[in-house]
């Protein structure tokens, strides 16, 4: 297995995948997280009321943002899965507690989510 194989597997295991559904229904205080490129956003916008922050990144401006605590609900979603889940990964080893995967983009907006334009 490679690690990229491992550490999958290991975000997988760690960071629940959840619906639209289940974000809309979180009555905690909460954010959702796009950690697309820029440049994907633009092409095809984000869903309506996200915060972007690039996969990479997330763990410090998140640090640096007095506003989300560490019991912060933390959604995040991309294109397919894996750059979320590996960013779920990263967000719950620097200690926050709600982390959860979107998964991908297009089924966010296929449970109904709407689309805000990038420019």
């Amino acid at each position: 297995m490679t690690y990229t194989e491992e550490l999958l597997r290991k975000a997988d295991e760690l960071i629940p995948r959840v619906s639209l559904d289940d974000y809309i229904n979180d009555q905690n205080s909460k954010v959702m997280i796009d950690v697309r490129q820029h440049e994907e956003l633009q092409a095809s916008g984000t869903i309506k009321g996200s915060m972007h922050i690039p996969k990479g990144v997330a763990e410090f401006r998140l640090n640096n943002n007095d506003e989300i605590s560490f019991d912060t609900s933390i959604y995040v979603f991309c294109a397919v899965g894996v750059r979320s889940a590996i960013t779920g990964y990263n967000l719950k080893n620097v200690g926050y507690q709600k982390v959860f995967n979107l998964v991908a983009f297009q089924d966010i907006l296929d449970q109904g989510a709407e689309i805000q334009s990038v420019v």
